[in-house]
């Protein structure tokens, strides 16, 4: 590593440090007003549980990308294929050929939701019904 490296590296500690100073105070205000919100809200509905809300990001599939994924394999298929399938299929592109159970329900109710848009914007169609359903594109 050379000196230039190493005084790059603290302008970029130092910068970090005059972020966190900066955004602190911020995060402290929100933090109270949270606080005061859900305060009022036990206040007039003590029975109401409000878990807390978090986002969690995809660990498998980049924002759109799945819809992505999801029309391409129809296009590669040239056939209707079951949410399952593509599903399937999506995950397999990414690298995970053996989904956990909670992986792959995410992926099959992301790629149900997809295709209800795709359904609504007249881009696919669902071919039977209910288990037996396929999806194609128009």
């Amino acid at each position: 590593m050379t000196d230039h490296d190493l005084t790059n590296l603290r302008r970029k500690r130092r910068y970090i440090h005059r972020q966190l100073d900066r955004y602190e105070p911020l995060v402290t205000r929100l933090r109270a007003s949270l606080a005061e919100t859900e305060a009022g809200i036990a206040a007039i509905a003590p029975e109401l549980n409000l878990p807390p809300r978090r986002y969690a990001p995809n660990p498998h599939f980049a924002r759109g990308e799945l819809p992505r994924l999801a029309l391409a394999i129809l296009r590669d298929a040239g056939r209707p294929l079951s949410t399952r399938e593509i599903a399937v299929r999506a995950l397999a592109r990414k690298g995970v050929t053996l989904p956990d159970r909670r992986t792959m329900k995410m992926a099959r109710v992301r790629v149900q939701q997809a295709f209800a848009r795709f359904v609504a914007r007249g881009i696919a169609r669902n071919v039977g019904s209910a288990r037996a359903g396929k999806r194609e594109l128009i």
